[in-house]
């Protein structure tokens, strides 16, 4: 699969400050969805990678596989578990429901794309905005 990948994204409130999160169930989504906001402009301090299963890991936390280009995209990958990503989520501005989603998810062969970026939050539709 690769096209439908999005399958879980939590829509922002335009008022908050939190970050975008999109799940996706594959390492190719996750490649996709980075490429076209490369290509809108976000640059890649905006954007975190999570994953917690053993192929997921590796693949997007790791050097090797289909995602190997990936720390040139991204700032960081994380496969952090319990009370160290909790507290990264918290970091973030989410609370423990939102966290324990992202959790549950993750638990269940997720990967998790976090992008922290203003503009996009304020435009949701991944134009970024002009001053």
């Amino acid at each position: 699969m690769g096209s439908n990948d999005d399958l879980n994204p939590q829509k922002p409130d335009l008022t908050s400050h939190k970050p975008i999160v999109k799940t996706f169930h594959d390492d190719i989504g996750v490649l996709n969805q980075l490429q076209k906001l490369a290509s809108a402009g976000v640059p890649k301090t905006a954007l975190h990678v999570f994953a917690h299963d053993a192929e997921s890991t590796d693949e997007v936390v790791g050097t090797g596989g289909t995602l190997k280009g990936l720390g040139e995209r991204v700032a960081e990958r994380y496969n952090e578990r319990g009370d160290e990503l909790r507290n990264r989520f918290q970091r973030y501005g989410f609370d423990s429901d939102e966290i324990e989603t992202f959790e549950s998810d993750l638990d269940n062969g997720a990967i998790l794309l976090v992008i922290d970026d203003p503009d996009l939050r304020a435009d949701y539709k991944g134009n970024r905005r002009t001053p």
